[in-house]
């Protein structure tokens, strides 16, 4: 298999390079907190910039104001934005979200909210999880009623990464009050400017805010603000599980090549006679490679409408895991210095490496935990029979 660029991909390639050297990443103000999955910070004007070259749309139909560029070309994108560590933090929540509006979306919402994606206008939130029903996310307890032309929504979500910062998000509630599990299910999009809306922030290990809590009181949302079809939440659930895996992992890989080039230079010139420093991160190098293969692959299977849950299972687990290894090694291999912030005059790499190793930690929880992950290969990829489910 030819994992090579065709040329007009290394041409796209070559202009994204250009826009990133005439545009330090550096140079642009932070909205929000860099979590580490590789996406970098959250920046509004970074955003809007990519939205001005009609990347944010290039993927979509032409009919609704896209370039209909093969998936090829969001991947270099992606890879391009994650090695040159740029802020691109909303930019994977952006596309998971516009191809659901694009596919399951009523008129209104591609109508409305389209045009604001492709400009790096509009960024999103998920509001999936809940107190009491994490893992167990068929256990929600919000719900949302017809009243007229409006769904008054009630409940609480957590967890939603940058809902102080995004001004929209996709809320999943219990709209049949009769329903139990996965039926009865619908996925709203939600305006944080609504009446009703409560946002409060989380703060983390790192001491800064990623992570928040959303409390909805009587929020009344137009009915037509839907993904898919009222009640069949459920599948949309699944299908944005599958895709806000891959996007939210996908650049794990260049991001963690970035990470092995700074340790790399703090080797030569800090540790230059140590040979097994240099073989674990030769090692290292070797496992990332191999995550970019696993991650190519999925993308090749996503393209063509192939089934890709175990392998896009599979690749967030080697992401999440193999970045908690790169971390951890890059901890050791700092000693005494790798526990210093970023802005002390001792640390060493501008204290990068203490805040993306704090940050890794909750990887293997976002997005599902690495242990349903492996279920999931398990039963869905596999065919394997369930666990039995363990009684209350």
């Amino acid at each position: 298999m030819d994992f090579g660029l065709s040329g007009p991909e290394q041409a796209f390639a070559d202009e994204v390079r250009a826009f990133l050297q005439a545009h330090p990443p550096a140079t642009y103000p932070e909205d929000g907190t860099d979590a580490g999955y590789g996406s970098g910070a959250h920046s509004h004007a970074f955003t809007r910039a990519l939205g001005e070259r009609g990347w944010l749309s290039m993927g979509w139909p032409r009919e609704h104001g896209g370039q209909a560029r093969p998936m090829s070309y969001l991947l270099v994108l992606l890879e391009a934005l994650a090695a040159a560590g740029a802020p691109f933090g909303p930019v994977s929540g952006c596309l998971q979200v516009s191809d659901s509006i694009i596919r399951h979306g009523s008129e209104t919402l591609q109508r409305e909210i389209l045009p604001l994606v492709a400009r790096g206008e509009a960024s999103f939130w998920q509001g999936y999880s809940e107190p009491g029903a994490g893992s167990d996310l068929l256990a929600l307890t919000t719900r949302a009623r017809l009243d007229g032309d409006h769904w008054v929504l009630d409940g609480r979500k957590i967890w939603s990464s940058h809902a102080g910062i995004a001004p929209y998000g996709t809320v999943l509630a219990r709209t049949d009050p009769g329903s139990t599990r996965h039926r009865g299910l619908t996925m709203l999009m939600v305006d944080n400017r609504l009446p009703g809306m409560d946002v409060r922030p989380i703060r983390s290990l790192t001491g800064r805010v990623y992570h928040y809590e959303i409390f909805m009181d009587g929020v009344r949302v137009p009915r037509d603000w839907v993904l898919g079809k009222p009640g069949e939440g459920f599948s949309q659930l699944l299908k944005g599980l599958d895709t806000d895996r891959f996007w939210g992992r996908f650049y794990k890989a260049p991001f963690l090549r970035r990470i092995l080039g700074l340790l790399a230079e703090y080797v030569n010139t800090a540790l230059p006679g140590d040979a097994v420093a240099r073989r674990r991160l030769a090692h290292a190098a070797t496992e990332i490679a191999a995550l970019r293969a696993l991650f190519h692959r999925a993308a090749w299977l996503i393209e063509r409408g192939l089934p890709a849950t175990g392998e896009v299972s599979a690749a967030k687990i080697m992401a999440d895991e193999l970045g908690q290894r790169v971390l951890s090694m890059g901890m050791e291999l700092l000693g005494p210095y790798g526990v210093l912030r970023a802005g002390s005059r001792w640390a060493r790499l501008r204290g990068e490496i203490e805040h993306q190793y704090q940050t890794s930690w909750g990887h293997t929880l976002a997005g599902g935990t690495s242990e349903i992950q492996r279920t999931t290969i398990a039963v869905r990829a596999l065919g394997l029979p369930a666990e039995p489910r363990a009684r209350a």
